[in-house]
């Protein structure tokens, strides 16, 4: 079975996303249920994969990314957090609609292109948002009570915010609140994996209600 570029990029980012929210090495299983795709036709693209030298496929049907499989990886996730936080933050486009679009783009965009709009969307200015004494008059993660289900909106830490979107925080991407302390941290649930944020990070991560 051929293999497209694109599809082998979208593996080896969801691996990628994968190997950042647990220490342990994802399996063909945990692989197959992020896609959502078919576990036969998942195998026989990753023996493909391993034969070129982009991961190793272990007994235990563990996967681990190799150095030319993990750079080509980040690459492709960080791509699509820009270009998911270019449409929504810049454009305006529903967070949903935009992290969509941006699966698409990802692939085709050149490394130019995105080096330059990766500079813009850390730069300190922002369009599109209603500021209210320097901050967004939009409701934090430390408003709402366990158990709610969320949508990011925007993400706002001072020094940058790529520790989060590297954890898949970032606008449109669905979270629930887990747990809160009583100093007003948080545990909230992404893609199955539970992340624990003090209260600086989470009263910088603007959000609504999902649907």
């Amino acid at each position: 079975m051929s293999m497209s570029s694109s599809t082998r990029e979208d593996y080896l980012e969801a691996l990628c996303v994968l190997s950042r929210k647990s220490p342990q090495l994802p399996t063909v299983s945990d692989l197959a249920a992020y896609l959502s795709v078919n576990a036969s036709e998942l195998q026989e693209h990753l023996v493909h994969m391993e034969h070129d030298g982009d991961i190793q496929l272990l007994p235990d049907e563990g996967i681990r990314l190799t150095g030319k499989g993990l750079d080509a990886g980040t690459r492709v996730m960080k791509k699509h957090q820009v270009l998911a936080r270019f449409l929504s933050e810049v454009l305006g486009m529903d967070p949903g609609t935009a992290s969509d679009e941006a699966c698409v783009l990802e692939h085709d965009i050149s490394d130019e292109t995105y080096e330059r709009l990766d500079r813009y969307v850390r730069g300190p200015r922002r369009k599109g948002h209603k500021m209210h004494r320097g901050r967004l008059n939009l409701p934090t993660l430390i408003q709402f009570p366990e158990g709610t289900d969320l949508k990011v909106l925007y993400v706002r830490c001072p020094g940058g915010c790529e520790r989060l979107s590297d954890m898949g925080i970032f606008p449109g991407e669905r979270i629930k609140i887990i747990h809160t302390l009583n100093n007003k941290a948080v545990v909230v649930q992404v893609k199955g994996c539970d992340i624990a944020l003090s209260p600086e990070i989470a009263s910088c991560i603007f959000v609504e209600k999902s649907e």
